[in-house]
């Protein structure tokens, strides 16, 4: 959580994805533009980590089967989180049906990587 009256505050931003070393260039990328990147626990499920963070921001990979979808998509933005789709392994369909119908953005990687700090730095500002 951002600290109070501090020069710097971090932004909290949850990575979901099944790929540990996806999850953690995501997890740098974030810390790029000075937020605090936070991940499941072990067999976390992806609503529960949700309810722990209580994120400003969560990048859901779309490789994510519990994550990816209409239901945990929704939860995360009703807390007021903003949501980002990450597509790394071409999961294009899935992808792009969740954005299409919540009307989401799809970063694709590695094809997007600026746009992906483009996104988090636009949303920390």
């Amino acid at each position: 959580m951002p600290v109070q009256g501090s020069a710097l505050s971090r932004r909290d931003v949850l990575i979901l994805s099944p790929d540990p070393l996806a999850a953690a260039l995501l997890g740098a990328a974030s810390e790029v533009v000075d937020d605090q990147p936070h991940f499941p626990e072990s067999s976390e499920a992806a609503r529960d980590a949700l309810r722990r963070v209580r994120p400003a921001m969560v990048l859901v990979d779309c490789a994510h089967e519990e994550a990816c979808t209409d239901e945990f998509v929704g939860l995360a933005l009703m807390t007021g989180a903003r949501v980002l789709l990450i597509d790394a392994k071409q999961h294009g369909e899935r992808a792009a049906s969740v954005a299409r119908r919540l009307g989401l953005e799809v970063v694709r990687l590695p094809d997007d990587n600026e746009l992906l700090l483009g996104r988090l730095r636009d949303d920390a500002s």
